[in-house]
């Protein structure tokens, strides 16, 4: 396992794709889109790609499948629709502190494009804004911190003396997905994150759609860092109000996609923190939470259409199913989950072109569960042949639809 664990309006109405709720055994397959997990046994890392069969959700491993991750130790990977097609995959590896950038090509194949430094060290998390225009890499350390441990001692382990992390913004080229200079922060090409601290952690981040806040979940602090997003120059500027309480040990963070609610989970109290994003971007705890999940609730993602939240739990094995109240959103549980995967269960993606399957990456026996998702009652069923096998240890997983398919989407 990693050093560090990462690694996230008044109505929302769902756009009107078909969803394939038609779709029989006798309609003719098509590759949906692409599943890739991270697989952290080898030093450099590698990267398993597969298709998604449309009917069934099976996936299957593309040509020259694992490919070379780039980089040492790779824990996060982000998709981007930079040119209108989900075309471009970013990967975060913590040892050596690079983002790499894929292209996707039309049969899942990855060709690796460019590599970049991050400023700060040891990079643990990362998210896209739902325009496409800023990737955004969570440092475990920002640059001030490099070295400020006594020798010999990792502060990565013992957490002795203050540390901060950062946000690295970088703008993403609409036209080939290349990442610019990142934007000047407050401490050079970083936005710290709080003050320093002993025992600073930040794990994960989530950018919110329609309404322009980030916010980072930090488990050294306990707490969520809040900003708003200049999405003309991709500043970030800590809200007034900037920290917000986040449990005990807090694992991963997301938004719904209407921007209206921020979910958290706690690690060491088997819950889900659910927040209301109001006025300014601060944080409001929901009424009825917090809300109880698996053992070691470890990732988590909102299906598109705004409905669904699913979360992983590492020391279950499951998979537990929620749909979100649109009222309030609460998250409740559905009825009959969790649903079994592999051995530790870490990421969670959901294909973003119909909605319709789930993947989750288990790390301990080096496996990927799919799931076919049921998009009127959230329920999930096992796909066709699941599990497959994965590189050694994966960490996290990601989908991207293929490009000849439209994205789910919700407008405002």
């Amino acid at each position: 396992m990693k050093w560090s664990q990462y690694g996230r309006l008044t109505l929302a109405l769902v756009a009107s794709l078909a969803l394939g709720l038609s779709m029989t055994a006798c309609n003719p397959s098509f590759t949906l889109g692409f599943v890739y997990t991270l697989n952290t046994k080898t030093t450099p890392g590698t990267i398993s790609a597969y298709t998604i069969d449309s009917v069934s959700g099976a996936i299957t491993q593309v040509a020259n499948s694992p490919f070379p991750s780039g980089g040492q130790y790779p824990v996060a990977v982000a998709v981007s629709n930079s040119n209108g097609n989900n075309d471009y995959l970013y990967v975060i590896h913590e040892i050596d502190n690079t983002v790499v950038q894929f292209n996707i090509g039309t049969d899942g194949k990855l060709y690796q494009a460019h590599t970049y430094n991050t400023p700060g060290t040891y990079p643990i998390a990362t998210a896209i804004d739902p325009s496409n225009r800023y990737l955004f890499v969570v440092d475990s350390y920002a640059p001030g911190f490099n070295g400020v441990a006594p020798p010999n001692i990792n502060p990565l382990v013992t957490n002795t003396v203050p540390t901060q992390g950062c946000v690295v913004v970088y703008p993403i080229s609409q036209t080939d997905g290349s990442l610019g200079t990142p934007v000047a922060g407050n401490d050079g090409n970083c936005f710290t994150i709080g003050t320093p601290v002993i025992g600073s952690q930040p794990i994960g981040v989530t950018a919110t759609a329609f309404v322009n806040y980030l916010y980072v979940a930090d488990q050294g602090t306990h707490s969520i860092y809040a900003y708003s997003v200049n999405y003309t120059t991709g500043l970030l500027t800590p809200l007034a109000n900037n920290n917000f309480q986040a449990g005990v040990k807090p694992s991963a963070i997301v938004s719904d996609p209407t921007g209206r609610f921020v979910y958290v989970t706690d690690q060491y109290q088997n819950l889900i923190l659910a927040y209301n994003i109001i006025n300014g971007g601060s944080l409001q705890s929901q009424v009825n939470g917090p809300f109880p999940t698996g053992l070691y609730p470890y990732g988590m993602v909102v299906d598109p259409r705004a409905k669904f939240l699913y979360v992983t739990n590492y020391n279950s094995n499951t998979v537990t199913a929620y749909t979100i109240q649109a009222s309030t959103g609460n998250p409740v549980a559905v009825s009959g989950g969790g649903y079994g995967t592999g051995t530790g269960p870490t990421c969670i993606a959901l294909e973003p072109a119909y909605g319709r399957f789930v993947y989750t990456a288990n790390f301990l026996d080096n496996s990927v569960t799919g799931f076919e998702l049921n998009p009127h009652t959230g329920v999930l069923v096992t796909a066709l042949n699941s599990p497959y096998p994965a590189g050694g240890l994966p960490d996290c997983v990601a989908a991207s639809a293929n490009g000849t398919h439209p994205v789910q989407s919700i407008t405002p």
